[in-house]
């Protein structure tokens, strides 16, 4: 359910006229409870849609997408636990921990089955989920799929380690130039938005990046019987896991993104991602 947290009202509007409204989830956690923050958008009796984000985002990096996915689904993006405005899971941070809790969070929200597309870490967490609750996850798309080489797997971690902070402030520039560097050509305020971000969830932005190396994709893919469409930009760091994602998949097929886009095509580029999930879930929900 939503729920007020920190003054805020519990449904809040997304800029001017996008239609996004944004809430909480309750998630049980035995002793305690922990609150998943989302954005939703679109009529809540068409299919749902479940968008998730990269490392060191949230649901924010859909603002511009989801209204292009509202008029044929109620799109809904949650914040990944410890990221955003949600709140962490206790222990370690693992994709499968990531999986569980939006699982039980968004299934108690709405109970029925949805269509996921996710991003680089949350294409992660999409394969988590359909290998671990596959009636619930009716189709899936990966943008940026992470079936990792052996090089990547050493260099990922280390592409996150969490950055002191000094009393110079040396650290914002530090974690400005890692995340600038990802797009020179992004919008001065995507980057600040991303450090920000990466500084909020502290330690967890390296921890996810290590919970990525060690999923074991390629086994939970080979299980995956559901239709999965593949795809990333042409300067995704990711491309080249594309074919053999697909191979691996059951049903799984590839797409093209523009050859100029990268890790932040769904901010930058939100049409050209539309216009691949678009007719791909239509067709899953036609098909039944």
């Amino acid at each position: 359910m939503d729920q007020r947290r920190r003054g805020e009202p519990a449904a809040l509007i997304d800029g001017n006229d996008s239609g996004i409204r944004r809430g909480y989830m309750d998630l049980d956690l035995g002793p305690g409870c922990a609150q998943l923050h989302y954005r939703r958008c679109g009529d809540e009796s068409a299919p749902l849609l479940l968008l998730l984000h990269q490392t060191p985002s949230s649901s924010a990096m859909y603002l511009r997408l989801m209204p292009l996915l509202a008029e044929d689904f109620f799109v809904v993006a949650v914040d990944t636990p410890g990221f955003g405005n949600s709140d962490p899971l206790p222990g370690a941070v693992t994709i499968a921990g990531f999986a569980d809790a939006i699982y039980r969070a968004v299934s108690g929200q709405y109970d029925r089955p949805a269509l996921v597309f996710g991003h680089h870490t949350g294409a992660a967490v999409a394969v988590q989920l359909a290998y671990d609750q596959p009636a619930f996850v009716r189709a899936l798309a990966l943008s940026g799929p992470t079936l990792l080489t052996d090089e990547q797997k050493a260099a990922l971690p280390l592409a996150a380690q969490t950055v002191s902070v000094n009393a110079e402030g040396g650290h914002w520039q530090v974690m400005w130039q890692r995340l600038r560097a990802k797009d020179l050509h992004a919008d001065l305020s995507l980057s600040l938005r991303e450090t920000l971000l990466a500084f909020a969830c502290g330690d967890r932005y390296e921890a996810s990046y290590r919970a990525v190396v060690e999923q074991d994709v390629a086994t939970q893919m080979a299980a995956i019987k559901c239709p999965a469409l593949v795809f990333a930009g042409g300067r995704d760091v990711l491309r080249g896991a594309v074919t053999p994602s697909v191979r691996l998949l059951d049903q799984g097929r590839a797409a093209t993104l523009p050859h100029d886009a990268g890790t932040y095509v769904c901010d930058r580029q939100p049409a050209a991602v539309a216009s691949l999930l678009r007719p791909f879930f239509r067709d899953v929900v036609a098909a039944g």
